[in-house]
């Protein structure tokens, strides 16, 4: 293989000897910052602090993934909070950062002085909080809509992303406007086959997402997104009629806004 310099992706696989690489993994040392392909994330589930990863592959997302070596080292930095992001697993890098709070996440490959360092930034959203507005102490039947509120909505025309999944439904997701409530409609919310007349615990989630900047010197289609995540759970259980077979399991949970 040979040692032109060129990007980061995904999992990896640990290098032994020779010239450093394998066919699932590659040395960054061996690569130019300019074939390096970044995906960057940071992300605050509620728990008050923000989680900080980055994806490395050459050339795209498909590509061999990167180990950084020699010089190489990814920081994170939100204000005063600045921290190397460890490895967790093959063209894997992440760490925690104290807090939530809407700033600037910054994440930046630094390099020695034979190529140039390359960064991106995004502004993690306004945090908020969510809660279940239908009454779900035995449950919620998959023939009655969810409702859900969140405290801070967004001033402007901005939207939430939303999923749902759980054991015994089919996932499903889309988009809300953030204007403070939706409503989980039963056609989203579909029973699995295999799962008629079962219960499980299901999780609505919402993300508040915002897509940042990513230094040209990255392959294109890199990209940078940070999200304020919440989520509720609940017991789903059966729709009426719901025991008597598949056929009659016509009505689920899905989402839509009111």
């Amino acid at each position: 293989m040979n040692h032109q310099k060129a990007s980061w992706g995904l999992t990896a696989v640990l290098l032994s000897g020779g010239l450093g690489c394998t066919l699932e993994e590659v040395d960054s040392d061996a690569i130019r910052t300019k074939g390096i392909y970044a995906e960057m994330l940071a992300i605050a589930p509620g728990d008050g602090q923000t989680l900080v990863r980055a994806n490395l592959t050459v050339g795209g997302s498909s590509g061999t993934r990167v180990r950084l070596a020699g010089e190489d080292t990814l920081v994170a930095e939100a204000g005063d909070d600045v921290q190397d992001l460890w490895r967790r697993g093959r063209g894997q890098y992440e760490v925690s950062l104290a807090e939530e709070g809407s700033r600037e996440v910054t994440v930046r490959l630094e390099r020695g002085e034979e190529d140039d360092a390359a960064q991106g930034t995004a502004l993690l959203p306004e945090p908020f909080g969510m809660q279940l507005e239908t009454a779900a102490g035995g449950g919620i039947n998959r023939s009655t809509p969810a409702i859900v509120s969140w405290q801070d909505p967004s001033p402007d025309d901005a939207h939430l992303d939303w999923s749902v999944d759980g054991d015994c439904i089919w996932a499903d997701s889309g988009i809300t406007p953030d204007d403070g409530v939706m409503t989980l409609l039963t056609d989203n919310v579909q029973v699995r086959p295999t799962q008629v007349g079962e219960e499980c615990e299901v999780r609505l989630t919402l993300d508040r997402v915002s897509v940042g900047e990513v230094d040209p010197l990255f392959v294109p289609g890199s990209s940078f997104r940070a999200i304020q995540r919440r989520s509720v759970t609940f017991i789903s259980t059966p729709a009426a009629g719901e025991k008597n077979g598949p056929e009659a399991a016509s009505g689920t949970g899905a989402a839509v806004q009111e």
